[in-house]
């Protein structure tokens, strides 16, 4: 049998070379066709945002009762503690569908969802004790208030992006506006305790102890319109699906907050003296509830000669020991990363 020619056995590879590298030049080519035509994308994103102002009002009246507990504790007797942080981060999820009108320029509509949260705890203990011409005496005192602020937001965006094609590489920018839906839950605790006893060699000694507790929750809803941007890369691993990364940025500031609160507080009052026990033992419960807005403004201690910010539900303060009495704003804006997923069909 005859044998095949040498030249003939080379041959055979640079077939199978030029092959594949025209086939693979052919898929790039329908790759850059579909890329240069209108087409639709669906874009998941997984976020993380940061608050840098802290939602607005809500850091306002977080810093003011750290102000104020920290102003209690300059008081005799008093120590003032705190342990609420500033609103800092919050994770959340968006969907974007995009028209490409062509490989530069798409348009896109989208929603998602935020959630973020703020909670702490500020109060003070008192203690005093002294001695006059009749014997001695104690006070002490406790109070502890928590917050467990949660915020939601759904928003309808409208977005124009621009993108810069490079091969497997996308590069591209966009900006809009939309409309927020936001959700806010509030939390409210408050206990206080406060506990006399003196002790006389003349008179029955005798204890007087108070306590008192509320719980309060609060719920509001606002929406408005907020801007939004930012700046992404994505790369196609295939010629239907990239992977990317974003950075974004919005501002929105949502007022109007209106919703309904509901509470319930207790109080105890007792009394005991050395010859007789327990004299009395009178307890009260309140409870209540108001639909209306969520209120801002500053109230004076006279103690302290200071105004304090305040955030409640409950109506309206009227007098003159009120200032800068408003609806209160919380600022939704924040800045963060996306990791996205995108899937890309052609029209």
């Amino acid at each position: 049998m005859k044998r095949p020619s040498l030249r003939k056995k080379r041959l055979v590879p640079v077939l199978l070379l030029w092959a594949v590298f025209a086939s693979a030049v052919e898929g790039r080519a329908a790759d850059e066709a579909r890329k240069k035509g209108p087409g639709l994308e669906f874009k998941v994103g997984g976020l993380v945002g940061f608050f840098p102002s802290g939602g607005g009002d809500l850091e306002t009246y977080r810093q003011g009762m750290i102000d104020l507990y920290t102003d209690i504790g300059t008081i005799p007797g008093f120590n003032g503690n705190q342990g609420w942080n500033k609103l800092g981060s919050a994770a959340g999820v968006s969907f974007d569908a995009i028209f490409r009108i062509n490989e530069r320029i798409g348009v896109g509509v989208g929603t998602g969802w935020i959630r973020a949260s703020s909670g702490g705890n500020y109060g003070f203990t008192y203690g005093q004790a002294g001695s006059e011409s009749w014997g001695t005496y104690t006070l002490s005192g406790l109070e502890v208030n928590g917050e467990d602020f949660k915020i939601s937001t759904i928003p309808l965006r409208f977005s124009l992006y621009l993108t810069f094609p490079a091969g497997r590489w996308n590069f591209y920018g966009y900006a809009g506006a939309g409309y927020y839906w936001g959700t806010l839950t509030r939390r409210y605790t408050y206990d206080f305790s406060y506990n006399y006893a003196d002790s006389s060699p003349l008179y029955p000694d005798e204890k007087t102890e108070i306590s008192s507790s509320e719980s309060r929750d609060e719920s509001a809803k606002a929406g408005g319109l907020g801007i939004h941007g930012g700046l992404g890369v994505e790369y196609r691993v295939l010629s239907f699906l990239a992977f990317g990364l974003e950075v974004y940025g919005r501002h929105a500031n949502l007022s109007g907050w209106e919703g309904d609160a509901q509470w319930t507080a207790t109080t105890r009052e007792r009394q005991w003296r050395e010859d007789a026990g327990w004299t009395s033992d009178q307890s009260s419960t309140d409870t209540g509830s108001k639909t209306g807005k969520l209120w801002f403004y500053e109230t004076g201690d006279e103690d302290l000669g200071q105004f304090y910010p305040r955030l409640d539900m409950r109506g309206a303060p009227v007098g003159g020991n009120f200032r800068n009495v408003r609806s209160a704003a919380l600022n939704l804006s924040a800045y963060g990363l996306a990791v996205t997923l995108k899937v890309f069909f052609d029209l």
